[in-house]
């Protein structure tokens, strides 16, 4: 199960007084007019291990910088106060609608090749999903999914497996099978007809999960990259992907 940590600070880290709501302070404007923080300052302040750093923004958590970079071939993201005093890693979850903001992958490097498709294919808002046949958590999303994209026809679901719980054999038959009733099968418990076929799908869906830190399933990746973690019934999906929805049909 993963850890969250949850984050709530006020905004700029000042305690509420007149010089945090007065005419000058931080309180006045923009944090950016008091606070900078350097990619090279932000590396500095990293601990040993990491290789670099790739941006440093203005967290959506107020107080906060938000500091991504690399480690051993692998991203992170980390955070640092204003006083440049404090580091914080971990998985930081807004409450509203549980999305976790600490981690945002990069979806052009990933790829429909060996996904299974719940949807319609030129559905113009585009999700994937990475599972486990075996994880009981992963069956209840399954069956969601579709509920999903009864209600949202613009939605699809791109099904990524890991080998997690199920052996990377089975995975595979599954993969070289390109049948998403054989994936039904086995998320049914129902014997799986040893394939192969010589594809490396498998092993690349979790060398992505592992540069990305995807470590548990189900784990969904919406189109901008923010990571869901865990299940969820298709109306809090819905309710998720419906900006996405909109925002495609104003383009």
């Amino acid at each position: 199960m993963l850890r969250y940590v949850i984050i709530v600070l006020c905004l700029c880290l000042f305690p509420i007084s007149s010089f945090a709501f007065g005419d000058a302070g931080c309180g006045a404007g923009e944090c950016s007019d008091c606070h900078s923080l350097t990619v090279d300052e932000a590396f500095k302040l990293l601990p040993p291990g990491a290789d670099g750093v790739n941006s440093v923004e203005f967290s959506e958590v107020g107080g906060l910088w938000e500091v991504k970079g690399q480690a051993r071939g692998q991203m992170f993201t980390v955070y640092v106060d204003y006083s440049k005093q404090y580091l914080i890693a971990g998985n930081v979850l807004r409450i509203r609608d549980g999305v976790d903001i600490s981690r945002s992958i990069d979806v052009t490097g990933l790829n429909t090749e060996g996904s299974f498709l719940v949807g319609d294919v030129n559905a113009p808002v585009q999700v994937y999903v990475f599972t486990d046949p075996k994880c009981s958590h992963c069956r209840q999303l399954h069956h969601e999914l579709y509920k999903v994209v009864e209600t949202l026809p613009q939605v699809a679901f791109r099904i990524k497996l890991m080998a997690m719980m199920t052996d990377v054999k089975t995975v595979n038959s599954i993969v070289c099978s390109g049948s998403i009733q054989v994936l039904e099968d086995a998320m049914a418990d129902k014997p799986v007809a040893e394939l192969t076929c010589g594809s490396t799908v498998t092993e690349a869906t979790m060398a992505f999960a592992k540069k990305w830190s995807i470590r548990s399933t189900p784990t969904l990746v919406l189109p901008d990259g923010k990571v869901l973690p865990g299940g969820r019934p298709a109306d809090a999906l819905v309710n998720e992907l419906t900006p996405y929805v909109e925002a495609m049909k104003a383009k």
